[in-house]
C-alpha cells in the first residue's frame, strides 16, 4: 500500500464517522503526516478550521490514526497522551 491509498482510507473512515446531523468537512493535514517502516500516522481537523483560523470551527478529541502499510488496517489512536506514546504502543503491539 502506498501513501496515497493509506491517505483515502483515512479520509473514507473520517466520513463513516461523522454525525450525520452536524456534518463537518474534515481534511488530512498532509504535512503532518508521519511515515514509519510499517505504514503512517494521519493527523486531520476541520477544513472551516483550517480556512479561518477561528478556534469555532475546531474539531477536539480528533485522534491521529495509523494505517499499517502492509495490511491496510487501521488504527485509532488517542488524545489523552502525546502521538509518540500511541506509536510505541503500536510499534510494540508489531
Amino acid at each position: 500500500m502506498n501513501r496515497e491509498d493509506a491517505q483515502k482510507l483515512v479520509e473514507s473512515e473520517i466520513s463513516r464517522i461523522q454525525d450525520p446531523h452536524d456534518p463537518i468537512e474534515c481534511v488530512v493535514l498532509e504535512d503532518e503526516t508521519i511515515e514509519k517502516s510499517w505504514g503512517w500516522v494521519f493527523f486531520y481537523q476541520s477544513k472551516a478550521y483550517l480556512e479561518s483560523s477561528d478556534f469555532r470551527h475546531m474539531v477536539c478529541g480528533n485522534a491521529p490514526y495509523i494505517v499499517n502499510r502492509e495490511t491496510g488496517a487501521i488504527t485509532v489512536t488517542g488524545t489523552a497522551h502525546d502521538i509518540e506514546h500511541y506509536i510505541n504502543e503500536y510499534e510494540a503491539a508489531l
